[in-house]
């Protein structure tokens, strides 16, 4: 197997360490520096939160957060966790890092020289997360055939032409007004997974709603309803696959939701 390739995003040594230098002409030590707030640009900040941080400060962020949470029991793999995340842009890094075992660094090393051999339960996560689009894009495909027999069906003439593009419009009307508004909400209130379960439910819902209804009004509800899930689960189920896939192999899976976007 060929060697890794080099990460791109990595940030530059001299990147970070101009950014604690002194900006001003005389040399004097910066005020900033003097009380232990850390500088750094904004590009590494980007490509690595923890950039600038000491090792003390990374932990004790670590210890408040376990602290906070209920966290004791798992506070090591936290520890160690944050101490490869500061260095994860830094081939090799990792090695240097004493509070990892030489079973942690096998771990790590495989996950570069074997980017494919991941648990089974990170493809299947990934699938699931990928599954929620077909949701999406079987109103998409399907919504072509049907428009011919729910025109028909609700008086809808070729004349009113905003009814039907409200009609089959009225997902992503809601998506965009309300959908994706409500995601972070939902996701501070119940988390990746619950936003996802939420919206999936809302999917299902508005499925046999649609399907049972004999009004307009109940039809353009429940497709308007439609687009509340569409907003929360399209803007959450591709970022909890990308934050549970390592680097090399995050694109590739996290891509998974445009492939099962077009059934």
């Amino acid at each position: 197997m060929p060697p890794p390739r080099v990460d791109d995003e990595a940030p530059f040594q001299e990147e970070v360490a101009n950014s604690h230098r002194n900006s001003s002409s005389n040399g004097a030590p910066d005020e900033k520096m003097a009380t232990g707030e850390r500088r750094v640009s904004t590009a590494a900040l980007l490509r690595n939160p923890l950039v600038g941080l000491s090792r003390e400060q990374v932990l004790a962020d670590v210890d408040a957060f376990v602290d906070q949470k209920g966290l004791q029991e798992h506070r090591e793999d936290f520890r160690k966790g944050a101490l490869v995340a500061q260095v994860n842009n830094q081939a090799g890094a990792f090695e240097q890092i004493d509070m990892l075992t030489e079973d942690d660094k096998e771990v790590l090393r495989k996950e570069e020289t074997h980017r494919w051999h991941q648990p089974f339960a990170l493809y299947f996560l990934c699938t699931l997360c990928a599954g929620s689009a077909i949701v999406q894009g079987m109103d998409q495909t399907t919504v072509n055939g049907a428009q011919e027999f729910y025109f028909r069906e609700f008086n809808i003439g070729e004349d009113d032409v905003w009814m039907r593009g409200l009609t089959n419009g009225a997902p992503y009307l809601c998506s965009a007004l309300i959908g994706c508004w409500t995601s972070p909400i939902l996701n501070k209130w119940t988390g990746r997974r619950g936003t996802i379960f939420i919206s999936c439910f809302v999917s299902t819902a508005t499925g046999f709603w649609m399907a049972g209804t004999e009004s307009l009004g109940n039809f353009l509800a429940a497709r308007f309803m439609l687009g509340f899930a569409v907003g929360a689960k399209s803007s959450t189920t591709p970022v909890y696959s990308a934050e549970s896939t390592p680097k090399n192999i995050r694109g590739a899976l996290t891509m998974m939701w445009q492939a099962s976007l077009r059934p």
